[in-house]
């Protein structure tokens, strides 16, 4: 099998544990009497998403390429506009989502996300050789991505706008901008961070919750304890499918952000090795693909995407076992909700869509603009170099 058939199959089983974590947790109203709404959206999600994936899997990756600014205007105009009142939907006192109506909305971080990747990717791909440069390197993505983040801060998301800088400062470094630049921008930046984590109520709360649950286990620290209740209490085969007791409304966001932790509780230690092994294996065949584009933009595109899935999913696994503070962040393709879930399959539409553009024998073409070679500046690409052999060995590895 082609890498690109085995994320499909991955995703397809993913999915199926969404379908049936989902159901379960939506037992507690469809089975008092209730129309089970979460199941029947969560449904009518997957469908679109799936319009989406086998759509983006057939349009040639370029033409984001080549509207890849427009693309981030439009994210730019809507993390815009769900800041007005009127437009934006107030949810747990954050102004998140443009809702059509109940079912049908959208959360413009979460296109952000993409949005931002293509921006970056299209940005390497054109000034490949003065990525090490400060101003062209480093300022000028930097401040595009300071933008976006802002925006998401403001509504207010600081998790997700803090997952748009990691992964955008990722892609850059690997694209060629110097480390030094990140590292001092950081402790620059360290600061301004421990302003807005502390004189911020709700946040300080949960860092607080984070280091001591106990504390107040009736009050911060109540989710986290409960998640941990529905995680040991699964042991090694689970409580069987229907068989979580957290999801009786003792679990807050059971079916979203949690949803690992009932994955956990009704398919054990078993069902959660088994979830966590299909997402390093979509990370695997993610950098297969990597290794093998054409362009290298669709190399960075790739790994952006690969990247993005597994950092998603790594952040989630560890806010839900008490590693990390408490945060949103939803599960890449289990986890119910509209927006994330489409963005997701997007995103696989486009992985799928490199893969199928890029033979087996051929790999990343690296730059060769006679200018900087003519001043013997090669070093300037140099980490593009060492990543492509990172992948490689990746994208080399056999059972």
């Amino acid at each position: 099998m082609k890498p690109w058939h085995v994320i499909i199959y991955i995703v397809v089983v993913l999915l199926g544990f969404s379908i049936v974590t989902v159901y379960s947790t939506d037992m507690t109203t469809s089975g008092a009497g209730g129309t089970g709404y979460q199941f029947i959206k969560h449904i009518l999600w997957i469908g679109i998403g799936s319009l989406f994936l086998v759509t983006m899997s057939k349009i040639d990756y370029h033409h984001l390429q080549k509207l890849s600014v427009p693309i981030l205007v439009v994210s730019f105009i809507l993390l815009v506009m769900v800041l007005l009142p009127g437009i934006g939907t107030v949810t747990n006192g954050a102004r998140r989502w443009i809702r059509l109506n109940r079912v049908l909305g959208i959360q413009p971080s979460e296109f952000a996300k993409l949005a931002m990747l293509i921006f970056i990717a299209n940005y390497i791909a054109k000034n490949q050789g003065r990525m090490s440069q400060f101003t062209c390197g480093f300022v000028i993505p930097m401040g595009v991505t300071a933008a976006i983040s802002a925006l998401v801060l403001k509504e207010p998301d600081f998790g997700t706008a803090a997952f748009i800088a990691i992964l955008s400062m990722i892609m850059l470094i690997v694209g060629g901008t110097r480390i030094i630049f990140v590292s001092f921008t950081a402790m620059a930046i360290t600061p301004a961070i421990y302003k807005m984590l502390f004189d911020v109520q709700f946040r300080r709360d949960r860092l607080l919750a984070f280091l001591d649950p106990w504390k107040d286990p009736s009050g911060t620290g109540y989710q986290i304890i409960q998640s941990w209740i529905a995680l040991g209490s699964g042991g090694l085969t689970g409580l069987g499918l229907g068989g979580s007791k957290q999801k009786l409304l003792f679990l807050p966001e059971s079916n979203s952000d949690f949803i690992f932790t009932i994955i956990g509780e009704e398919f054990g230690f078993l069902g959660v090795m088994v979830v966590i092994g299909l997402f390093l294996l979509l990370l695997w065949q993610g950098l297969k693909i990597v290794h093998t584009a054409k362009d290298v933009f669709g190399f960075f595109l790739g790994l952006g995407i690969t990247v993005m899935f597994g950092l998603q999913a790594m952040l989630n696994i560890a806010v839900v076992s008490g590693a990390v503070p408490t945060k949103g962040i939803p599960l890449p393709f289990i986890s119910s909700g509209g927006s994330s879930l489409l963005f997701s399959m997007i995103g696989i539409g486009i992985l799928v869509n490199i893969a199928k553009q890029s033979s087996a024998c051929e790999t990343i073409s690296l730059p060769t603009d006679k200018e900087y070679l003519s001043e013997n500046k090669l070093d300037r690409i140099l980490p593009l170099r060492v990543w492509s052999k990172m992948t490689s060995k990746v994208a080399g590895f056999s059972w």
